[in-house]
């Protein structure tokens, strides 16, 4: 497992939430024999102190999914009713593809994905590190076509829209297979702490894998 750590730019390390914590035990308590769990598994009660910041993906293409279920706080970021919307729309142009990859990792993996995203600060918006969760749910038919997500950020969201830069994901395989780590070029000076070290194209980066 990884963290993220900052230095003197003032990311904020959301890595270990209590909301984000409450869902992926919710979450890893639904997994029957260590399976998908079902989008008809998902009862609210559950999770009823992070439903403010919890949403429900719908995968519609590879790397695409459109929000079915919205909480509070993607209305808050976006200023509108993000239901029906793609998810891809939290996202920056510069990074929404490297965002579709890891979408598409945890429909196909399947997987489970933390990702950190920043959002630049301007005018009436002061600048905001968020966290996401990504958790594959599978539908009716067996396969993982949903997505149960959550997303908290540090401060208050300032003037609607908000757009995030992706800055690095985490993605576990569910059935214990690799684990993979990417990092985007706009990533802030920050630092992925574990057990082994491994080098980046990124001078002010390092990226680390500890060992379980």
């Amino acid at each position: 497992m990884a963290f993220l750590r900052g230095r003197k730019s003032n990311v904020t390390d959301l890595r270990n939430h209590p909301v984000l914590s409450e869902v992926s035990a919710y979450w890893e308590a639904l997994r029957n024999d260590n399976k998908v769990p079902y989008r008809a598994d998902i009862d609210p009660r559950g999770i009823q102190r992070a439903l403010k910041h919890a949403f429900i993906l719908e995968r519609i293409a590879p790397g695409m999914a459109r929000i079915r279920v919205a909480g509070q706080t993607l209305t808050d970021l976006m200023g509108m009713e993000m239901q029906g919307m793609p998810v891809s729309a939290l996202v920056s142009s510069d990074t929404r593809e490297a965002f579709r990859r890891t979408l598409e990792d945890v429909f196909s993996g399947p997987a489970r994905a933390n990702l950190h995203f920043r959002a630049d600060g301007s005018f009436g918006k002061p600048a905001l590190d968020a966290q996401m969760l990504l958790l594959p749910l599978r539908g009716d038919d067996g396969t993982v076509t949903r997505v149960l997500g959550v997303l908290v950020h540090d401060g208050r969201p300032g003037r609607a829209p908000r757009s995030f830069h992706l800055q690095g994901s985490f993605l576990r395989r569910i059935n214990g297979g690799e684990e993979k780590h990417r990092i985007t070029s706009r990533a802030p000076q920050a630092e992925y702490i574990t057990a082994n070290t491994v080098p980046t194209r990124h001078a002010h980066l390092r990226l680390v894998v500890e060992k379980s």
